[in-house]
């Protein structure tokens, strides 16, 4: 008995039809893989920002504990109150303790001053209470970087947050300092937190 084998190949068209199919689960893996990545990235970033808010945030709020009825002299000629915020845009100075107290500042007392610059950053710059602006750039600190606003609003006697302090058409002393704090901070990516923080209230 002869017995004779036939050995089948595949066609042209089951050979394209598997290249498709083959193109079709690699384009699909591909777009898996690049969400997979996108999402790792994402998570990575929103972990960098809220670290970098954090870290912000504890800043803000030593600065807030510490502060102090103290006028500043700007070397300018004039005389700054213990505390106040520009009436134009964003932008609060105020004294605050709890510094190394060293020769050149035998106090501890330093002049802060918060406020966004031209690249969208929330700076912190400070000077000894005994520095002039005039005669030095002081110590300047990024804190946030793509940063939409910050607001801060002081709580008044009339227990109305105002953004101006001293408030409009009011009568306080320069040493006076605000009952409460409440910041806002909204980034450029949406972002937005507020805290609360205690003042210092002096007649």
């Amino acid at each position: 008995m002869i017995s004779s084998s036939r050995q089948r190949g595949f066609t042209l068209i089951e050979t394209v039809v598997s290249l498709l199919l083959l193109a079709v689960i690699s384009v699909l893996s591909y777009q898996a893989v690049e969400v997979v990545l996108g999402t790792n990235e994402r998570s990575r970033g929103d972990l960098v920002e809220e670290t970098e808010l954090q870290r912000a945030w504890q800043i803000i709020g030593r600065d807030i504990l510490h502060l102090r009825p103290r006028l500043y002299a700007d070397g300018l000629g004039s005389i700054e109150s213990a505390y106040v915020t520009d009436k134009s845009e964003f932008g609060v100075r105020f004294s605050r303790g709890g510094g190394p107290m060293i020769r050149s500042n035998p106090s501890g007392v330093r002049r802060i001053d918060y406020r966004i610059n031209e690249d969208q950053q929330l700076v912190r710059t400070s000077w000894a209470i005994t520095e002039s602006p005039r005669l030095s750039d002081g110590s300047a600190m990024i804190l946030l970087s793509k940063v939409n606003t910050v607001v801060f609003e002081q709580l008044t006697d009339a227990f109305e947050y105002d953004r101006n302090w001293p408030p409009l058409n009011s009568r306080i002393s320069a040493r006076a300092l605000p009952k409460m704090v409440r910041i806002t901070i909204e980034l450029e990516s949406g972002s937005e937190t507020t805290r609360l923080f205690p003042g210092v209230q002096v007649d």
